[in-house]
Parts: structure tokens; sequence; C-alpha cells
């Protein structure tokens, strides 16, 4: 923990890496890639986008999620933006809400938005990123279709690119950021994400392949909605594999400006996310009855060849290219698509 820390802030540093370590992910096991104050405000992040998350997934009425998202940002912006606060700042009409979320939404502001505070003023994060994570969720509220892939690109950079962004000011780079490689690559981790759970979304009544991309291949929103084995959901499943393709490549090229202590685990989550790309590209077919995951074997010795020093020295940068589409690298997806 870095900088002046209050009891208060060691103490919602401690709740941030119970809330982390109780979420579950195999993310959180990165985290201790880097030194211990980078790692720390990781953490923080981390819980912060899962609090998030969960108040968008909750089972309340979508217009109450709304209103606890709204109420959320506005706490947030008044814990993060001007001069530190003497004590947490919370937005006015808590009171509005049921007992039990009146009661989440502060103990959740308590436990987070000091160790949030002290993470982002210590590394230096715009809190514009850290409200469009936010935003993020509360359009995952509003809209479960894109008809054009510029609308997806901004869905996903809300709650992708933003939170990428957000890590690489922790992770530390050298001026200045490849803004351009640093969307792009959330926005290849997010997609990958919407190509695994097609078949997932769909039961939930949600589309994230923009209609653009599917009406192309002939297909109408019932295809979608109902999948099934079909050569033109394989073409298309292919098509968004090799635009996340691209977007990976150029993804990769913030290696260049980052700090030593951040690449490994950038590294590490590049290739996991690029490794189920892969799989999903090999059998596209399978994200239909089933949910598209590495093996225990490829995940182990991804996490290995990063734990383990002389394993990632070895490893080949940049990365041997997969699943290459044949169009020139650098080629913005938003201009094959124009």
């Amino acid at each position: 923990m870095s900088g002046r820390a209050t009891g208060e802030v060691a103490a919602s540093y401690a709740a941030v890496r119970r809330i982390s370590r109780r979420s579950g992910s195999s993310f959180y096991r990165s985290f201790w890639l880097l030194p211990r104050e980078q790692r720390d405000a990781m953490l923080a992040l981390y819980a912060f986008a899962r609090i998030t998350d969960d108040l968008g997934d909750s089972s309340e009425p979508v217009l109450l999620r709304r209103r606890a998202l709204d109420w959320w940002r506005q706490t947030t912006a008044m814990n993060l933006i001007g001069d530190a606060p003497d004590s947490l700042r919370l937005a006015e009409g808590i009171d509005e809400f049921s007992p039990s979320t009146a009661i989440l939404l502060s103990s959740r502001s308590s436990e987070i938005m000091p160790a949030l505070r002290h993470a982002s003023d210590h590394f230096s994060i715009p809190s514009r990123y850290l409200l469009e994570i936010i935003d993020g969720v509360l359009a995952d509220q509003q809209k479960s279709r894109f008809d054009t892939f510029e609308q997806l690109e901004h869905y996903c950079y809300l709650v992708a690119s933003a939170v990428g962004i957000a890590c690489l000011h922790i992770w530390g780079f050298r001026s200045p950021l490849p803004m351009r490689a640093a969307i792009d690559c959330g926005l290849a981790f997010q997609l990958t994400n919407i190509l695994r759970d097609v078949a997932e979304d769909a039961a939930r009544g949600r589309i994230y392949l923009p209609r653009q991309h599917f009406e192309q291949h002939g297909l109408e929103e019932d295809d979608l909605l109902q999948p099934r084995r079909d050569a033109r959901l394989r073409c298309l499943i292919l098509d968004e594999t090799r635009r996340a393709s691209e977007l990976f490549d150029s993804g990769w090229r913030v290696w260049d400006s980052l700090e030593e202590p951040g690449r490994p685990m950038f590294s590490m989550m590049w290739r996991t996310y690029r490794a189920l790309l892969q799989r999903i590209a090999e059998d596209p077919d399978a994200i239909l009855s089933r949910r598209v995951s590495l093996g225990k074997r490829t995940r182990l010795g991804i996490v290995s060849t990063h734990f383990i020093g002389p394993l990632y020295r070895r490893l080949p940068v940049p990365p041997e290219e997969v699943g290459r589409d044949p169009r020139p690298a650098g080629t913005s997806t938003a201009e094959t698509n124009a």
C-alpha cells in the first residue's frame, strides 16, 4: 500500500481483497504477478468492477437496477473527482431505495471507495475511465441489440477497453500510450467473450453480434435467439473471429509501451484470450452446445510460463501469429467494414 494510508484506507484495501478473493475469478491469481502496490490497486479496481457488474446483474427490475447504478455512479464521481474528501461521500436519494438495497449500496461504498480513491490518486487513473465502467453496465440495462459494428465497438469500449486503460495506468507505461492499440485490445477481449457466449446470451434474449453482420450472411434474429448448426452461422462466427484476430494483433502493440512490472500480467491475459479465440475458430459449432473454455493443461501452461521466470523469458515477442486474417496488419475493423 502506497502513500498516506489512513485506517479507513487500510480497512478498505482489506475489504477489496476479500471481495476479489471470493469472486472465484481465475484472474485474481494473476494479480500476484505484480508488485505489492500495483497488486493492491488492481484489487481495488477489480472489486469496483465486480460490484458494478453485480448491481447490473441483480434480480431487481430493470428500472431499479438502473436507479441503483445511477446512484453508484454519482457516489463514485463524488469520491474520485476533485480534492480528496475528508470522509466518504454518498449521493442523495439512498433512502428512496428498499432497506436491503440501501444497506448494500452504503456498505459497498464504504468498503470500496477509500481504496479506489487511494489507488486512483497514486497511479493517476483518470476518473473518466472508472465512470465509463459504470456506463457500460448501464448500457447493458438499456440495449440488447446492436445494428452496426460501430455501436458494438462503443459498448465494448465501455465494458472492456475502459477497464483495460485503467489497468495500464496501474501497470505503468511510457508515454505516449498507444491509445488505439489499448482500445483494440479491450475490443478483442470483449468480442471473444461475446462469441463464447452466443448461446448463453440467446437464452437471455440478447444478441450482441451486430445486425449489420448477421444479415450479410442471410441470418435473422430468430437464427441467433435459437441458434443451431447452420453453415451461415458458422461463417458469421468465423468472420467475427477474424475481426477479433486483427484487434488482438493491434492490441499487442501496447507491449512496447508497458513498464516491465506490468508486462507479465498483460501477456498472460492477452495469450489467454487469444487462445480462447483460437479454440472458437477451430470449432465454431461448439459454442452452440457448451461454453467454450481452455482445457486445464492449456491454462496451466499459460500460467506457468508467466510465473516461472526462465519460461517467461523464452516466450516469443510478439507472439506467434495464429488464425491470421489475410488483410494487412494494422487495418482497423471499422475500415474493413465501412
